[in-house]
Parts: C-alpha cells; structure tokens; sequence
C-alpha cells in the first residue's frame, strides 16, 4: 500500500526497534566494561589473586560460546518476549547473586554462567536477529546505530560504577546495576519487542503487506554446525573479523601498558586508550550507514587498513600527540569489525537464516576475543616486549584482506545460493 504523494511517511516501528536493541546491547556492553573496576576490589574481597578472579570473565566468555549455536536455534522457534523475559530474569539472578558472592565459585556460577544466560538471551544475538528482520536496505545503518549501545556502555556505566563502588561499596554497586538495567529493559521489551515486521502488517524498511499480498517471509534452511563448517562463506567471514576481534585483546587492553612501557604517564595513556575507544564507537554508526550505500567489500577492506596503519604507527611512535593518530586510525578500524561481520551475514545468508548462522558462528570467532590478551601477555612475559604481539595481529589484518578479496557478495537482489 502506498502512501499518497505529498503525504508524510507514517514513524516507522522499526527504528523503535533500533532504540530498544541499543538498550540491550547497551547492558550487555556494561558487564564487559564494568568487570575491569570489579576485578580489585573482587580481588580483596574474595582473598584471590586477579587471575582467578578474570577467570568467571572467561568462563562467561565460553558459555555464551556454547550457547549462541542452540540460542539461534531457538530464536527461529520461541516468541522473542519469552526468551527476554528468560533473559532479564537471568540478568536480575546473576546481579543480585554477584553482589553476594563470598566465595570464588560464586562468582563464577554468578557472573559466569547466570549472566551468560542473560547476555546470551538479550544480547546481540537476538537484537541483530530482529534489526536484520526489519531492515534490508538500511540495514547497514541499523545495526550499527543499534551496537553503538556497547560502547556507550562504557562511557556511561564505568564512571557510575566507579562512583558506586568508592561511595557505596562494590556489592551495592553491582546488585544496584543489575536491578536498574532490568527496570528499564522489562517495559521496553513488553512494548517493543516485536521478532518481524510482518507481525504488525508491514514488511522491511517500513513498507506495508498490500490487501491479500502473501507474506513474503523468507524459508529458514536446515542450518546445522556440520554444514556450518562446510560453508566456505562462514570461514571466510571468520578469517575476515577473527584477526580484528583478536586485536581488541592483544592491542587494546594492553595498549596503556605498552605506552606506559615507552615512559609516558598513565594520564597520557589513558587519553590515547580514550581515542581509540571513542573512534571504535563512532565507527559502528558510521560503517553501518556507509554500508548502505557503498561497497560492503571495499569497506571492509579499509577498515583492515586503517588498523594496519593505526598498529604500525603505535609500533613506531612514542610521543603522544603520534600515538593519539595513532589509536584515531587503529579505533576506526577495529570498531567497523562488529557492524561489518553482522552485515555481510545479513547480505550472504538473509533474514530468515540470520540468527542460526550467527549463532553457529559465535564459538568460531570466540577463540580470537579470548585469547588474544592473554597471547599479548604470555608474549610479553617471555620477551619483555608487546611489540611481537602487535607484528601478529598485523600479520593477522594482512591475511583478513585477502580474505576479503575472496568473499564474493550476493548482487542486490540476487538469489542467496545455499550453503556446501
């Protein structure tokens, strides 16, 4: 049905489901962020040593792993509100558990297996399931407006947090985080939580289903993680955002060290950390429009660059005005990785297909967000040096181009061929 010419286009319910999908991912972001001001004062409290204490952010890493296979299954079955309501009833679980932990394994039954629930059920997975439902020729623009949520999280909640924890004391503080997050994402999921937009007679982009018009839903195929392995697309996309995920460990968390290491201060180091992370923000919103409009591949490909160039410059400089050019390219690039690998598997594999393909992906791309900072670690115990540490995840980029010079992308309106 059209809209008469001179008519203003009616709000399109779509972008209400951006703004709730940045809430999520918004809360989602927070328990990632906010584990680095928890771990000293954990550390005391529970008379461990750090890595024991880093080891239920581990271990949450492993279960969304898990999970993610048989949570994209799932989204394609079960109404979204239930497994939200499952989702934020595991986030109030874990919060208030985590704010009365006395012992280690309840941290680690607390932060890393009830908030992994929760992060799994309400967390990118299912929200860039329902943008790549609403969306397809904006699609680019949605979900990077909408994973911008998790690095807001950062800005907005570590300083909170931080507040809480001096003023309030650290278990306060994380039982109050929990109990706020989850009063504002239960109305908002009641409201807006729709899965497709065939569900309130529209179609993607805000057009709507004519009188009598069949829904034009696409068929879901048989995804299995055997066939997931096969798909030549999938590990080309794992080559492409691994080495980008790996460097948000092996370069990021351990960047204000390695400038601190070159003599500068830890004020000076945490601004070139701060450009990085505020470029890596800036850069969801801005590849997910570009992305709309220009080449996915070309994208993608400066993106890698732009990380090359940033790393080399840390590697050769050591002046903070250099570095601060340095983390403006490095941050623009790393932060196009997310919004880039949940786009092309929007464009290779379709709306019906994008939760279980992501999902199957997840424990493919874990591997490289775990272990890259302690490989940045163990290198420099072993060498007294980041540097060769940096050199592999240049390394690293190098190969993630030519991945994409062999990625070939469905044209505009082309038939998907189907997984081998």
């Amino acid at each position: 049905m059209s809209t008469p010419s001179g008519t203003p286009r009616p709000f399109f319910f779509g972008w209400s489901i951006v703004g709730f999908t940045f809430m999520t991912q918004f809360t989602v972001g927070g328990m990632f962020y906010t584990y680095g001001v928890l771990q000293k004062p954990l550390s005391e409290a529970l008379d461990a040593d750090r890595f024991a204490v880093s080891l239920a952010f581990s271990l949450q890493t492993f279960v969304v792993a898990a999970l993610s296979p048989w949570v994209g299954k799932l989204i394609l079955r079960t109404p979204i509100r239930k497994l939200l309501a499952i989702g934020i009833a595991a986030l109030v679980l874990g919060f208030v558990a985590f704010g009365q932990v006395r012992h280690l394994w309840h941290l680690y039954l607390a932060f890393g297996l009830a908030l992994a629930v929760a992060s799994t059920l309400i967390g990118p997975l299912p929200s860039n399931a329902m943008i790549a439902n609403w969306f397809v020729k904006r699609r680019g623009t949605a979900l990077g407006v909408s994973q911008l949520g998790i690095s807001i999280s950062g800005a907005v909640l570590v300083p909170i947090v931080s507040w809480l924890v001096e003023t309030q004391g650290w278990r306060w503080a994380v039982t109050a985080m929990g109990l706020g997050l989850a009063a504002v994402l239960i109305p908002l999921a009641w409201k807006f939580a729709v899965f497709r937009p065939e569900e309130k007679g529209l179609l993607p982009d805000g057009q709507r289903l004519a009188d009598g018009a069949a829904d034009p839903v696409e068929l879901a195929s048989a995804w299995t993680f055997g066939r997931a392995l096969r798909d030549r697309r999938i590990w080309l996309l794992v080559a492409i955002v691994g080495p980008s995920f790996f460097g948000v460990g092996a370069v990021l968390l351990a960047l204000h060290a390695h400038i601190t290491d070159l003599g500068l201060s830890a004020a000076q180091a945490s601004s070139v950390v701060a450009v990085a992370t505020l470029m890596a923000a800036l850069a969801k919103p801005l590849f997910g429009v570009l992305a709309d409009v220009l080449n996915q591949r070309l994208l993608m490909a400066i993106a890698l660059i732009s990380q090359i160039l940033g790393l080399s410059l840390i590697l050769m400089l050591a002046d903070p005005a250099g570095l601060m050019v340095a983390a403006f390219f490095y941050g623009l690039g790393y932060g196009a990785g997310l919004p880039m690998w949940t786009i092309f598997i929007g464009t290779l594999f379709g709306r019906a297909d994008f939760a279980r393909v992501m999902g199957l992906m997840t424990p493919l791309t874990t591997p490289f967000t775990l272990f890259g900072f302690p490989f940045a670690s163990r290198v420099f115990d072993a060498t007294g040096s980041y540097q060769p540490a940096f050199l592999t995840v240049i390394a690293g980029l190098c190969l993630a181009i030519g991945a994409v010079g062999l990625l070939r992308l469905p044209a505009a309106g082309a038939a998907r061929a189907p997984g081998r």
